[in-house]
């Protein structure tokens, strides 16, 4: 009986053992404690088997510290055929404020590490002066205070006393705002408490999508220097250091109950209207290039409206695709949005061409403001370049239309008139007299037709297009070709823009760039990229029209052949 006891016993203390030997843990430790406000501090947890690198979630931690980032490492030893495996976790973290903190237990298949009791301390006077001897970060915001999608600058100054081997620079963090970097780098010397630093200075826009109380976390440095000490093979020996900029806090308004219109909050708006050419006259039929420019302070380009604009219907309007446009000047944000077109008049006359309001939020004086362009005035007399029939003056003329004539025929018309008293009968001859050459004019025109008819089965083909198109077309063509004569960029656009709609003959008035697309001329599309380049250049530029006139040539001849009516196949 004793024996069978000391077996179970024995048998009991080595399930024990095996149990122990397998049971899975998972331990949690930092790498100092107390820590220190700012300054950086890992997070080592481990579990004694092989697991996924995604089974912890160290986001729990990010109301309290900032997490950095985690890397994850595997280990499998073997001892006297006793084989252990291990995953160790490693997160870096910043405590964000001082006090008393629970890193939480963090579990894995019903075995879970103990939570710690971290405790975060303020730098003391001499830490705080060792450190500032060396690098630190300073940061502004250039307000407190925004309205809702109203851009802010936020500026960090990276001070370096020390030599630097490498290192890298993160940008503010803040929930619900969009963070972009603005201009490249500025790098100076200065003096700090007669010590030389070399100083990084980087400017963020920080553009707010919802309202409340935000924290902005500064940027974090993290570089390595050189120690100071030499090593045994007297090779200088460097060491990690991490620093954090101040965090501040920003306030974000929402939009007003009372506002109403698209949201656009800025201390500035401007509209600005350009007519070109200027002049007191246009013709009929000639392309007039409007430029609208819409400005805006420290708001983001993707933030202004599209600009509404009515035209009356006597003129026909070709919109090229708008541009977008930001600078900055004197520490503010300057955004443009420019839309252009060009509107051809179709009929002789005084015309007004409507103002244009815009409503805006002007953040300085916090309330609704509107921005108008007033209404201008269009006067379009008879082209020159082109012939039409003159009605009989002194009758009805509200349904008899102006008839377009072929540029090759000509004809002489001279009447005077003389206004005298009328009875009824002279009124009726006058009218039948009036009717009499209405038909004479019509059975002329037949007959001309007939004859037209006639001649075309007869004569070859003949390459030139006589009909209303044709002729708007070649009016188009020596308008673009007096703009490339005069290197006038703005109204190569604008009238090669009506040309190519009419010479493709699109059933819409299609932008520019779909226009360009449809011809796919390399020549065309480059020689049109260099001009806007030298428009829009800081220096001088000395591009020239001559090759884009070559290429538009060579595509309007192509085009032209194309519309010619083919000869029948020859018998063999």
């Amino acid at each position: 009986m004793v024996t069978i006891k000391k077996i179970c016993l024995l048998i009991s203390l080595s399930l024990i053992t095996f149990a122990k030997a397998y049971a899975l843990e998972v331990v949690a430790s930092v790498s100092q404690n107390p820590a220190v406000i700012n300054e950086s501090i890992d997070l080592i947890v481990t579990v004694d088997d092989k697991v996924d690198s995604s089974i912890f979630d160290f986001k729990v931690l990010e109301d309290n510290f900032r997490v950095l980032g985690t890397s994850v490492s595997q280990q499998t030893r073997m001892v006297n055929f006793d084989t252990t495996r291990e995953t160790r976790f490693t997160t870096r973290l910043i405590p964000k404020a001082a006090g008393t903190f629970t890193i939480p237990a963090f579990s894995y298949k019903g075995a879970s590490s103990t939570p710690i009791k971290l405790q975060v301390v303020g730098k003391s006077a001499q830490q705080t002066a060792a450190q500032d001897q060396d690098i630190y970060i300073e940061a502004e915001l250039s307000a407190d205070s925004v309205w809702l999608q109203q851009q802010v600058s936020y500026t960090a100054k990276l001070f370096i006393g020390v030599n630097l081997n490498s290192g890298s620079l993160t940008q503010p963090e803040i929930a619900g705002a969009l963070v972009e970097q603005q201009g490249k780098d500025k790098e100076n010397e200065t003096l700090v408490n007669g010590r030389r630093y070399r100083v990084i200075e980087r400017t963020y826009l920080i553009t707010p999508q919802r309202s409340g109380e935000f924290v902005i976390d500064g940027p974090l440095f993290q570089g390595e220097v050189v120690d100071g000490r030499r090593s045994q093979f007297f090779f200088n020996q460097t060491k990690t250091i991490t620093r954090t900029g101040p965090s501040l806090t920003l306030d974000v308004k929402p939009i007003p109950d009372n506002y109403a219109g698209h949201w656009l909050p800025s201390e500035l708006v401007m509209l600005n209207d350009e007519i070109s050419p200027p002049q007191q006259e246009y013709p009929v039929g000639e392309p007039i290039t409007r430029t609208i420019t819409l400005s805006a302070l420290n708001v983001s380009a993707e933030q202004l409206p599209e600009i509404k604009v009515e035209y009356p219907s006597s003129f026909k309007v070709y919109p090229d695709q708008a541009q977008t446009h930001t600078s900055a000047r004197n520490n503010q944000v300057i955004a443009q949005r420019i839309e252009t077109a060009a509107i051809v008049p179709s009929k002789i006359g005084e015309f007004i061409l409507p103002e244009i309001k815009l409503t805006w939020w002007n953040t300085t004086r916090e309330k609704m403001e509107t921005t108008t362009v007033a209404e201008q005035k269009i006067k379009v007399v008879a082209n020159p370049n082109q012939q039409v029939v003159t009605p009989v003056a002194g009758h009805n003329t509200e349904a008899i239309e102006c008839i377009d004539v072929v540029e090759d025929d000509k004809t002489d018309a001279s009447a005077t008139t003389t206004p005298t008293p009328i009875n009824d009968n002279q009124s009726i001859w006058s009218n039948i007299y009036v009717l009499g050459l209405i038909g004479l004019t019509i059975i002329s025109w037949l007959i001309t037709l007939w004859i037209w008819f006639a001649n075309k089965k007869s004569a070859p083909a003949k390459t030139s297009i006589e009909n209303n198109n044709g002729r708007d077309e070649k009016l188009a063509w020596q308008q673009l070709l007096k703009s490339l004569k005069n290197n006038d960029a703005s109204d190569i656009r604008s009238k090669l823009q009506v040309w190519l709609n009419l010479l493709l003959q699109t059933e819409h008035n299609l932008v520019l760039a779909k226009l360009l697309n449809q011809i796919a001329d390399k020549t065309v599309a480059e020689q049109l990229a260099a001009m806007e380049a030298s428009r829009y250049s800081k220096q001088p530029s000395s591009w020239s029209s001559d090759q884009l006139k070559n290429a538009l040539t060579k595509v309007r001849n192509q085009h032209l052949v194309k519309q010619q009516p083919q000869l029948n196949k020859l018998n063999p």
